[in-house]
């Protein structure tokens, strides 16, 4: 339903249009009133100038018809000016319109097709062949050679300008009416590529994780008679319900395809000694040190900090494996640095390549650089360093580490 301030807009929209028609209009009628006209010569009549007035009132009035009506418009135009360089010939006046037929013309070629803007230009000519004629008869003797070049020079290549403009306008504004449509088309798919993954999201992962939940909360209660074969499997317990609260929320992301991504997450670096429980349980050895004065950064700052040390935890216990020992460094200086090491000394399990996604890194990459920083990931020794510099307001970050060689994620 349309507000009321929506009836507003469009009501001065309308209006607005309607006064520039009107002020080109009368932009077109003047000159051709004092210079195509006689209006104002002391030897014309009040008969004559009575005549070329309602010629020009007509003109002008369907002039304000030309958006709706341009064809209806250039019929009524040529016929006003046909009309009255014919009666100029016959010397019932002097009065020899052009403005507002050209005016017309470019109405009519820029709105319509080829063959209807092509039939206009070549009716075009007839009034203003019309007007040339009057022209020279009236000067007539020995200057009628110089006064029609002068004229053929004028009108030619005037009206073909207009008709030519008129055509590349029209060009133009429908090259942008279809990039416009190609780009709600592309907006559209991806949508609905958006709501394709969601739902595969949904069907394949979270059912297979709800039952993964569910057999573990089962285990664990049945599972008195040997308490650390109960802790482990709290622990898978309450890892899928992490696991099911984040895929929500990326199913709100992916459904929605106006919602930021990092809109509504709220993991942050007060998280830290929680990820960093859930490592030590998969036999890493992993320390937080915390170095300066902490300050204070944007959310969207604080969860890509949290998903550095989550992505290069994680990749310690995919890579290095239980038995190695790292430390988180997270220091607050000019810009807050986060270093993630390792020493490489653990038990690397054996199906390494089908536990990365190959991505991980490289997302990294790509978050860090949306505040103007670089990640490095590179052999450290025996082991493995990650870093990265962010910053601690809304200003860019001015330096970060070199980007190292990485290892997959």
């Amino acid at each position: 339903m349309t507000t009321p301030q929506g009836r507003t807009g469009d009501a001065r929209g309308v209006r607005s249009v309607r006064l520039q028609d009107a002020a080109l209009a009368l932009v077109a009628l003047f000159p051709e009133l004092f210079y195509f006209g006689t209006l104002i010569v002391p030897s014309t009549t009040w008969e004559q100038r009575l005549w070329m007035l309602l010629l020009a009132a007509a003109e002008g009035a369907a002039l304000l018809l030309r958006r709706h009506r341009p064809v209806v418009t250039f019929g009524a135009v040529w016929v006003i000016a046909t009309g009255a360089n014919l009666l100029s010939i016959a010397h019932v006046f002097d009065y020899t319109p052009c403005f507002g037929l050209l005016i017309a013309l470019y109405t009519v070629s820029e709105q319509c097709r080829r063959s209807v803007a092509l039939p206009a230009l070549a009716l075009a000519f007839v009034p203003l062949s019309l007007a040339i004629y009057s022209t020279v008869a009236f000067y007539g003797g020995s200057s009628t050679l110089p006064v029609l070049v002068a004229n053929i020079a004028f009108y030619l290549p005037i009206t073909l300008a207009v008709w030519w403009l008129a055509r590349w306008s029209r060009a133009a504004r429908r090259a942008a009416e279809r990039q416009q449509q190609e780009v709600a088309e592309v907006r559209r798919r991806v949508t609905q590529e958006r709501v394709r993954i969601a739902r595969e999201l949904h069907d394949i992962v979270a059912n297979a994780v709800a039952v993964m939940v569910m057999r573990a909360e089962t285990a664990r209660v049945t599972a008195f008679e040997d308490p650390a074969r109960g802790e482990a499997f709290e622990h898978i317990e309450d890892l899928g319900r992490s696991t099911m609260a984040e895929l929500r929320h990326m199913l709100r992301l992916l459904r929605t395809s106006e919602t930021p991504a990092e809109e509504g997450n709220t993991h942050g670096l007060g998280d830290l000694d929680r990820l960093l429980a859930d490592i030590r349980r998969a036999g890493v050895q992993i320390s937080l040190e915390t170095r300066g004065t902490p300050l204070r950064i944007d959310d969207s700052v604080g969860q890509t900090a949290y998903r550095l040390v989550q992505e290069a935890a994680t990749n310690i216990t995919k890579h290095a494996g239980p038995g190695t020992r790292a430390v988180v460094r997270i220091t607050w200086d000019e810009s807050l640095i986060i270093e993630v090491v390792d020493d490489g000394a653990g038990q690397p399990p054996g199906a390494q390549r089908e536990l990365s996604t190959g991505h991980g890194l490289l997302g990294l990459r790509e978050r860090v650089a949306l505040f103007g920083g670089l990640l490095s990931a590179a052999p450290y020794g025996p082991g493995f360093r990650v870093a990265a510099a962010l910053p601690v307001s809304t200003a860019r970050a001015t330096g970060a580490a070199a980007v190292g060689e990485s290892r997959p994620a």
